[in-house]
């Protein structure tokens, strides 16, 4: 993550030459796929510790649909509708012009 984080800075700051940079590019994808690899791998090795009525401990698969559903939803208020402001009658000739 480090040399990502590297390749990323010298890319954004640095002039570098088409060549270096295209090398820099790839090797960031390549990183970029490792970590994506890691996260992936750890996501899967996560588990739930649950309680059984008798106390004791066991461990089911993490299931991230079980923990969405529940989680309490937010209570939204429904947007309330626009409203548009009445124009201001002006006490001025109406049939003068005026640009602004």
């Amino acid at each position: 993550m480090e040399r990502l984080e590297e390749i990323v800075a010298q890319m954004e700051g640095d002039r570098l030459p088409l060549d270096e940079m295209v090398a820099s590019y790839e090797e960031g994808m390549r990183l970029l796929k490792v970590c994506r690899q890691r996260i992936e791998n750890a996501r899967r090795r996560v588990e739930i510790i649950t309680a059984d009525a008798e106390g004791k401990a066991t461990t089911a698969a993490f299931d991230p649909a079980l923990v969405e559903a529940s989680l309490p939803e937010e209570k939204s208020r429904p947007a309330s509708p626009a409203r548009r402001k009445k124009p201001v009658e002006s006490e001025e000739d109406p049939d003068d012009i005026r640009l602004f």
